[in-house]
């Protein structure tokens, strides 16, 4: 049995970013089961009893993790099956796209006793409008964070030779799907996808959360031939990741891309699942074996960095102290969050969720 672990929603420089409509493709779903509900209704829990029952029959799973709270489910997967279930309340609002075909809506809110919200209805407004603030003090914070990267990477863009850039995606291409490496397996490398269009899958290995900056790429590693992609430069590491997407989609494969929470448009690492390959990359030097190692920094000019030294070392200050800012801002919307749920969480009839769970899914009790 597999697990995957991953986010499809980020808080990011540009808010809330929702990568959702790739969790699943609805076109090739057998179902889709969407919960609806408010804070603390046991949407995270419905879910985490739904997929132990295939945990338990060794199925691969797929568990989408929440970017506010990273132990708190978004969604969960069943591959092979091709069955999710998905909390669709906001900020990744969700609707049925083919209702009574594939899309199915749980609603969670049936099992509140309004009367007792009703009592609190100042306080809930007050707190959410509170956590709403929170996150977009937050989302400046990381705008502002992503401003400095940018002034960083221009600096570096300067630095960096076009010319021997383009080479070596030449050769990391060229050294895939021309000169197998060892690394590849003989049965995947030789397999054809002519005819075949890619399809590119959208997510987050990473993310910025209440927690500081949590990343799942470890686990995405495992059972893959790893190549590891260092720079300085990171726009110019998606770069290399756009072009080595752009061969993998031409020749008809599956890319699994993941993206840069502080910048949702730049390739932070891909896979190619047919051919158990993954490109990881990092800005720091990397510690530990990889069966292949792409070195971007002996292209960039260090005479020009250096002349820029003390320009870079202020504004990476300057990034750290936003960084912590929204950091600070998102632990202030998980506090009243917590506070939301708990008035939820009285006023919830959980006997009430467990009998629809057991109405709904007889078949799945082991």
């Amino acid at each position: 049995m597999k697990e995957r672990h991953f986010f499809a929603g980020n808080n990011t420089s540009k808010g809330f970013h929702s990568f959702f409509d790739y969790i699943i493709s609805s076109e090739e779903a057998e179902h889709i089961y969407i919960l609806k509900g408010g804070p603390g209704v046991g949407k995270s829990s419905f879910m985490k009893k739904f997929i132990s029952r295939f945990q338990a029959k060794g199925y691969d799973l797929e568990y989408i993790h929440c970017s506010s709270d990273n132990d708190s489910l978004d969604a969960i997967v069943i591959p092979c099956l091709k069955i999710a279930m998905v909390d669709g309340t906001a900020p990744h609002t969700i609707d049925p796209k083919f209702p009574g075909i594939i899309d199915e809506i749980i609603n969670l809110g049936q099992f509140i006793d309004v009367t007792k919200l009703q009592a609190n209805k100042l306080d809930i407004l007050q707190t959410n409008k509170a956590k709403s603030n929170a996150y977009k003090s937050a989302y400046r914070y990381l705008e502002c964070a992503n401003i400095i990267i940018e002034e960083i990477n221009s600096i570096y863009d300067r630095a960096t030779n076009d010319l021997k850039f383009t080479q070596i995606a030449k050769d990391v291409i060229d050294s895939i799907y021309n000169s197998k490496p060892v690394s590849i397996s003989e049965n995947l490398y030789n397999k054809s996808n002519s005819g075949k269009q890619g399809y590119l899958r959208k997510l987050f290995s990473d993310a910025i959360t209440a927690d500081g900056y949590i990343s799942f790429i470890d686990s995405l590693c495992k059972g893959n031939s790893v190549w590891m992609i260092v720079g300085q430069n990171t726009n110019y590491v998606s770069k290399l990741l756009d072009r080595i997407a752009g061969e993998a989609l031409k020749r008809g494969h599956l890319v699994e891309g993941f993206y840069r929470p502080l910048n949702p448009d730049k390739l932070q690492h891909i896979l190619i699942p047919e051919l158990n390959l993954i490109f990881r990359s990092s800005d720091k030097p990397i510690e530990g074996s990889f069966d292949e190692v792409i070195d971007l920094n002996p292209i960039i000019d260090i005479e020009i960095l250096n002349s820029y030294k003390m320009y870079i070392e202020n504004n990476l200050e300057l990034y750290d102290i936003m960084l912590e800012n929204a950091y600070s801002k998102l632990q202030d919307t998980r506090k009243y969050h917590s506070i939301l749920e708990n008035y939820y969480v009285k006023s919830m009839d959980f006997n009430g969720v467990d009998a629809l769970f057991d109405r709904l899914f007889p078949d799945l009790k082991i």
